[in-house]
C-alpha cells in the first residue's frame, strides 16, 4: 500500500510570529482527518530545578473518530520571517524537548470531541540559563482512504521557556530603512533585528516621523515580534498619510528585554508626487498659452464688458 503522510505544523510564536502552513490534502475535505490544538503558544519562565505543569486542548472538528498520538520535538528559527523548523540535533544549545513529558500519549477523539493533554516541564538543577524551545505535537494517525493512500495531520503548540540566571539580552538593529524617494504613499519601512543574546526578546516601540520643518507627523507603532537567539527577525511597517510632500525624517525608538534596553536608528526619505505636480504645471502652462494667444480677443471682450464700446 502506498502511504503518503502530510504534516501540518502550526507554528506561531507570540504576537505575529508565524510560519507557513504545510498542509495539502490529496483527498476531498470529507475524506481527510483533522485535528486542532489550543493555545498555540506558551511563553514561560522557570528557575532551575522547578517543574511546570500546563494543559493543551486537542480537538477533533471532523465528523469521524480520530486516533491521536502526542510527541515532543525541538524547534529553531528558519529565515527572517518568523518560520521555524523541527530539529533533532542532540547538541542543540536551546533544546527543551528532553525536559518535557506528556500524558496521555495516545487516545481516540470522537467526532467533534476534545481531550485535555497535560505536559510537564522538569527543569534540571543544572539547566543552562536562557531560552529553550520545543513543541508538543498532536498527530492524527494515518487512515486509509480511497486509492490506497493514507493521510495524517500534525499540529503543534510552541513552548518558549526562559530559564532564570545569568542570561544575555543583546539585540541590535541590523537594518532600518525606507525608500530614499517615493512618488506616493504608503511609505514602507523595513526593520531587521538580530538577537545576539541567549534568550528570546520582543522589541516594542514606534517610528517617529517629522517633516522638513521639524514638525512631528506621527508616532507609528511597529508590530511586536519575538526574536529567537542567534536569529534575525524582519518586521515591516507602513505610513499612510492623507498627503505627504517633501523631505521626512523617521526615527526608530524601541526597547526590549526585562530592563527595557533602548534601540534607536534614523533614516530620511523624500515624498515627491511628481506625476501630480507635472499634471498641475501642464494645466497651468496650457492655460497661460491660451491666454497669451487669445490676449487681444480677451482685451476687446473686457473692453466691451466694462465700457460698452465696440
Amino acid at each position: 500500500m502506498k502511504v503518503i503522510k502530510i504534516f501540518f505544523l502550526v507554528i506561531i510564536i507570540g504576537i505575529g510570529w508565524s510560519g507557513p502552513a504545510l498542509a495539502q490534502f490529496l483527498t476531498q475535505p470529507d475524506e481527510a482527518q483533522s485535528v486542532s490544538v489550543s493555545p498555540l503558544t506558551f511563553e514561560l519562565t522557570a528557575n532551575p530545578g522547578v517543574k511546570l505543569t500546563n494543559k493543551i486542548k486537542v480537538s477533533n472538528p471532523s465528523s469521524r473518530p480520530v486516533k491521536i498520538k502526542m510527541s515532543v520535538e525541538d524547534f529553531k528559527p528558519a529565515g527572517e520571517t518568523g518560520s521555524v523548523i523541527i530539529t533533532d540535533d542532540e547538541n542543540y544549545t536551546y533544546s527543551l524537548s528532553k525536559w518535557i513529558t506528556v500524558d496521555p500519549v495516545e487516545f481516540t477523539l470522537p467526532p467533534s470531541g476534545s481531550q485535555l493533554v497535560t505536559f510537564v516541564i522538569d527543569v534540571p538543577q543544572t539547566a543552562e540559563p536562557g531560552g529553550h524551545y520545543g513543541t508538543v505535537l498532536a498527530e492524527a494517525l494515518p487512515v486509509e482512504v480511497q486509492g490506497g493512500s493514507a493521510i495524517s495531520q500534525k499540529v503543534g503548540v510552541l513552548i518558549l521557556l526562559s530559564v532564570s540566571g545569568e542570561v544575555t539580552e543583546q539585540l541590535i538593529i541590523k537594518e532600518f530603512s525606507a525608500p530614499e524617494f517615493v512618488e506616493s504613499v504608503p511609505v514602507r519601512f523595513l526593520l531587521r533585528f538580530e538577537n545576539l543574546g541567549t534568550v528570546h526578546v520582543r522589541p516594542k516601540g514606534f517610528i517617529s516621523i517629522t517633516n522638513m520643518l521639524g514638525e512631528k507627523e506621527v508616532d507609528l507603532p511597529f508590530p511586536q515580534k519575538n526574536v529567537l537567539p542567534g536569529s534575525i527577525r524582519k518586521v515591516e511597517a507602513e505610513w499612510k498619510p492623507d498627503f505627504a510632500l517633501g523631505k521626512y525624517t523617521a526615527t526608530l525608538v524601541a526597547n526590549y528585554g526585562i530592563n527595557n534596553l533602548p534601540l534607536t536608528a534614523v533614516v530620511t526619505f523624500w515624498v515627491v508626487p511628481w506625476k501630480k505636480i507635472l499634471l498641475i504645471f501642464s494645466i497651468i502652462f496650457v492655460f497661460l498659452v491660451f491666454v497669451f494667444l487669445a490676449r487681444r480677443r480677451i482685451y476687446l471682450a473686457l473692453k466691451v464688458l466694462f465700457t460698452g464700446d465696440k
